[in-house]
């Protein structure tokens, strides 16, 4: 805007373009919410399949080590009962606490590969000023 004064038509103007914006971003707001619910409802079905997708995993994993088929409440007893000898507890702590320093090992590397690779193009583009200038 200019420092000259505006007319009470152009103040109207004005008004009226303000209030169709709001609308159409309060349109747009809306539609972007129900776009946001459709998608995280997505990610969460998807997210469910593949946990039991992993659970069935599991289940074959444990139920392939038994020499017999047992009902569920059987197969919930016996791991029941593992989880309640402290060797069993602490073998299961070892695990998750090696499978998280793996986690954390390949989260390093991969921000030292992305480090390298940033710093190798930076290092690439200044010999590139340097020889322009010469």
């Amino acid at each position: 805007m200019s420092n000259k004064k505006l007319t009470t038509e152009e103040k109207i103007e004005k008004s009226k373009e303000y209030e169709d914006e709001m609308t159409r971003l309060q349109n747009k707001m809306k539609t972007m919410r129900t776009a946001k619910k459709k998608l995280d409802a997505e990610i969460a079905d998807e997210l469910e399949k593949a946990e039991m997708v992993t659970n069935q995993t599991v289940g074959k994993k444990f139920r392939n080590k038994m020499t017999v088929d047992l009902p569920l409440d059987k197969y919930g007893e016996i791991i029941d009962f593992m989880f309640m000898h402290d060797d069993c507890v602490e073998f299961i702590d070892e695990v998750i606490a090696k499978y998280r320093q793996e986690q954390e090992a390949a989260k390093a590397k991969n921000q030292e590969e992305q480090s390298v690779e940033e710093n190798g193009e930076a290092a690439e583009s200044i010999p590139a000023d340097d020889s322009e200038s010469a």
